[in-house]
């Protein structure tokens, strides 16, 4: 609904819009050409009129002794006189004869409204008389003009005295009472017009501004305030809207003002056109063109009038200029919605370059080309709005493009999947099939390319998979426009395939995908030897709902690597399977919460002394209905559902509690061991909670022991390698489990900074029975004492395995041959059962370490 009222309104704004601009245009073509009429005809046809004039630049001649220097006045017209940038008085003598025999009502009037001093002084018999002007009234200042009547035959004489430091162009009309009026009424009804288009496109863009948050309207909202007092000075109307010291406020900075209005027009280029959206250089060349245009308004601020105009108008048009070509590179670079702000730019240009021509008396004055950047302004708001409302509707259009479409890739996302799905099924469509189509081994592969290489293997992949369905009628269209395949997990194609009209085989489809696959399995020119995995889940019989149809084709693509022929439906036991998996993490999180994991100790015993040393913590999880299930199915689980990291805590946490009531109730001094996963120590916020943990425990950092697994997978990690160091620094030992298992080698691990390493079971178990293992133990062992590491031995079952392990200097021992893992309360009473905590009686002498 939010939509279809945004859209509503903006079409609304247009067409009011559109309806203003074209009502003023044909008022204003038939008001303009009859005052264009009029002005021609006068004073011609009715006077005969003669203009002289002298300039007094120094400003000190006055009414009262100008008429000594009137023999230095010049004959002319009223546009060859030769106003000019200075501050300067210029005095106008125009002698009017009527030419006809019959009464004349004419208008002596001078169309500019920023004149500091505009006085008319009848002369008869060679006396000046009184100024006729009353300039003090608003409409006065808005059009300085006298009131002439003449009888028949009857001549007058007028001596004009004018002086600005504003706008040049003085342009002096002697027309008819009936042209004048024409010609206010005419300039009222443009000024009448602009603001009402003005204050309009103020609400409509600050309505916009706290509706989308997008700064781009403040910038025209500032645009537009600009313009508006630009304008109210111009034609003088700031004496009607405003009091007099904010009117001379205005003419004051109206250079100033100059400037503000192409700063923020600049600025509203940039950020319409979205250059903030890339920082690319052309962006920071604009806006440091924009603070030099904040401080040339401050600068000029210690300037005249003339000085700033002279400022200003040599730097307008390098502002439009650059602006010009923002909005063609722009186009250029085929953001085609701007088109309507091209358009906006044109009347702005022409009356940008006519309004200071006629101002600096280059451009002959009429009307038209004296009211030429009001109309144009005008025209470039109204045009605006359009631009406006195009720019919101593209972006609207964006926004359901980005969350329909992957960004770096352009292929459609899932939810266009989604969404057809539940349009098939609230059509009654019964017989469907969701098909995933996975890369074999992508995620192995992902991990040897870049983003940029794996994005463009992707769209090059779909390019080829949407040629070879583009003609089958069986792959339902998913978007408006006919696509057929989307992109999941940025791992996986997905598609529906229609059973009604599917009259080929499936194994001739998945054969096909697969070609084409294996075909264009290229990366930078590299073509590998890998094909597609295929899962297929089918409506009803395998969800009748989007995700569960999704979920389901995916888990048919994980047993579909498994397959011979790469593809695999959907069945029923890996439903109850998955099913089954899902509710025991359920119930692991819920356990952790509980409490109602337990932690089991299993003794490690000094081989020199045969006192116990410490113990190693292992997780154990009696389930309430399923009992017992080994860490081997639970703690995948944790990692595949993100559990892993709160299963780790927990064990920390439980483990030190568990110390400190040995080292506190019983004076057991011996270290403690816990288990932490590559994941674990990997994890941003590792160090910081295990810390919290240790310190609230009250257990000394020196007696606890991290057994860390998976080391392949953060030898080459710089964050991990750091929290190692810290955690030695704070006298933590860190141990390296599993030694020799997995991706865990003396060549991975020999630059981390650990003090144990342990020698996994299977090299122990039995170690005088197999020859292969007593060499491997043998040399492990040798190897880390020549390193300065203590060993451990896990897996000693039996008296002649420890002696054996003696023998090679091992440090320490745990097996079932001490003790198998306990619950707290019987470790307990294993430990108090020890005689002076030794297992057995001691060696006699004194233990000699292998020799390095």
């Amino acid at each position: 609904m939010k939509k279809i009222a945004s859209y509503a309104s903006l079409a609304l704004t247009r067409i009011f819009i559109l309806f203003i601009a074209f009502s003023l245009l044909i008022i204003f073509y038939q008001s303009s050409s009859n005052l264009s009429q009029l002005t021609k005809k006068q004073p011609s046809d009715t006077t005969d009129v003669n203009y002289k004039y002298w300039i007094d630049s120094s400003n000190i001649i006055d009414n009262k002794n100008i008429l000594d220097n009137i023999s230095l006045f010049k004959q002319t017209t009223p546009a060859e006189i030769p106003f000019a940038l200075k501050d300067q008085t210029y005095w106008v003598l125009v002698d009017i004869k009527n030419t006809q025999s019959h009464h004349v009502s004419l208008v002596l009037f001078a169309d500019n409204k920023l004149l500091d001093v505009f006085k008319v002084y009848p002369i008869k018999n060679n006396t000046i008389q009184k100024n006729l002007t009353l300039q003090h009234l608003p409409f006065h200042q808005i059009y300085p003009h006298i009131n002439i009547e003449l009888t028949p035959r009857n001549e007058q004489s007028y001596l004009l005295q004018i002086r600005t430091d504003g706008p040049p162009n003085v342009p002096i009309l002697l027309i008819s009472q009936s042209t004048f009026d024409l010609h206010i009424l005419t300039a009222q009804f443009l000024y009448g017009a602009f603001i009402g288009i003005a204050l309009l496109m103020i609400l409509y863009n600050l309505v916009l501004f706290f509706a989308v948050k997008d700064k781009v309207y403040l910038f025209y909202i500032g645009y537009l305030l600009s313009a508006f007092l630009i304008m109210s000075s111009i034609t003088g109307f700031g004496y009607i809207l405003f009091d007099d010291f904010f009117n001379q406020q205005i003419d004051k900075y109206l250079i100033p003002l100059h400037f503000l209005l192409v700063l923020f027009l600049l600025f509203f280029t940039l950020f319409f056109l979205r250059y903030d959206k890339q920082q690319s250089i052309t962006y920071r060349i604009a806006i440091t063109v924009c603070f030099c245009l904040v401080v040339a308004i401050f600068a000029t601020l210690t300037l005249d009038k003339v000085a700033q105009a002279t400022v200003f108008f040599s730097i307008q048009p390098l502002v439009f200029i650059l602006a010009i070509y923002l909005l063609i590179k722009r186009i250029r670079g085929n953001l085609s919605w701007a088109k309507y702000y091209l358009a906006s730019w044109i009347p702005l240009l022409i009356g940008a370059a006519i309004q200071p021509a006629v101002l600096l008396n280059i451009i002959d004055y009429s009307f038209l080309t004296s009211n030429a950047f009001l109309i144009a302004i005008i025209a470039e708001v109204s045009l605006m709005a359009f631009a406006l409302a195009e720019r919101m509707r593209r972006n609207e259009q964006d926004k359901i493009t980005n969350i329909a479409y992957h960004l770096s890739s352009g292929i459609p996302r899932k939810s266009n999947l989604e969404t057809c799905i539940n349009n098939l099924v609230q059509q009654k469509y019964n017989d469907f099939s969701v098909c995933i189509v996975k890369p074999e081994h992508i995620e192995k592969v992902a991990l040897y390319i870049n983003d940029e290489m794996n994005t463009q293997l992707f769209k090059q992949l779909y390019g080829k998979l949407s040629s070879l369905f583009q003609y089958n009628d069986a792959i339902i269209p998913i978007t408006d426009k006919q696509e057929k395949i989307c992109l999941i997990n940025h791992t996986c194609f997905a598609l529906i395939i229609d059973h009604h009209v599917d009259e080929q085989p499936a194994e001739m489809l998945f054969e096909s995908i697969q070609q084409v696959v294996q075909e264009n399995f290229h990366i930078t020119q590299v073509k590998l030897p890998l094909t597609a995995v295929i899962g297929l889940a089918r409506f009803p019989v395998d969800g009748d709902k989007s995700h569960l149809l999704l979920n389901r084709a995916l888990i048919a693509t994980a047993n579909a690597e498994n397959n011979v022929l790469k593809w695999s439906h959907y069945e029923n036991d890996v439903k109850d399977t998955t099913q089954y998996l899902f509710k025991l993490t359920s119930d692991l999180k819920q356990a952790i919460k509980n409490n109602t994991l337990m932690l089991y100790h299993q003794p490690q015993v000094d081989l020199r002394t045969l006192r116990v040393c410490s113990s190693e913590c292992l997780l154990r999880w009696q389930h309430a209905k399923e009992g017992f299930i080994p860490p081997n199915v639970f703690i995948p689980i944790a990692e595949d559902m993100g559990l892993i990291h709160e299963v780790t805590f927990w064990v920390i946490q439980q483990a030190l509690h568990h110390q400190k009531q040995l080292m506190d109730e019983y004076g057991f001094n011996h270290l403690v061991s816990i288990n932490i996963s590559g994941k674990d120590i990997s994890s941003k916020h590792f160090l910081a909670r295990a810390l919290d943990i240790i310190e609230a425990s009250g257990v000394a950092s020196d007696k606890i022991i991290f057994e860390l697994t998976e080391s392949a997978s953060f030898t080459n990690n710089a964050h991990t390698m750091r929290v190692i160091e810290q955690l030695t620094d704070l006298g933590i030992t860190i141990s390296i489990d599993d030694f020799g298992t997995g991706y865990s080698s003396m060549s991975q691990i020999s630059h981390l900074p650990f003090q144990e390493l342990k020698v996994d079971r299977q090299f122990v178990e039995n170690i005088n029975q197999d020859k292969k293992r007593l060499v491997i133990a043998e040399a492990t062992v040798k190897m880390a004492k020549g390193l300065g590491l203590e060993v451990v031995a896990e897996g000693i079952n039996s008296e002649e395995d420890e002696a054996t392990l003696r023998k090679f200097g091992c440090d320490i021992g745990q097996g079932y041959y001490y003790a198998k893992p306990m619950p707290l309360e019987e470790y307990k009473q294993w430990l108090t059962s020890l005689v002076q905590g030794r297992v057995k009686t001691p060696l006699k002498g004194e233990y000699i370490p292998v020799e390095k």
